[in-house]
């Protein structure tokens, strides 16, 4: 996997939220929510011992198959990056 995952800040549609995103020391990544809901609008990255939910209305599924192919493209490289082609941004962002 890629040390640093990034999603860019254009993919990113959250208030007041400008910058790139990049987290680092990603354990899964999964469709839903932490509780097994598998909702269509959302995905959930687990890294460094925090949780990290993404709202994507309706694509839920291509935005973590998204990330999935980001963070095993480039074994043991530095950074790699989300290549959003859904047309659809991330609206909301929970750190737990």
């Amino acid at each position: 996997m890629a040390n640093f995952i990034k999603i860019k800040a254009s993919d990113i549609n959250v208030a007041n939220q400008l910058s790139d995103v990049i987290i680092g020391g990603v354990d899964s990544v999964y469709q839903g929510l932490a509780n097994g809901d598998a909702s269509a609008d959302k995905f959930t990255v687990y890294a460094g011992g925090k949780s990290y939910l993404f709202t994507v209305t309706a694509k839920g599924k291509e935005w973590a198959d998204a990330f999935i192919s980001a963070a095993t493209a480039n074994p043991g490289g530095p950074l790699a990056i989300v290549q959003n082609s859904t047309g659809v941004k991330v609206t909301d962002i929970v750190v737990a």
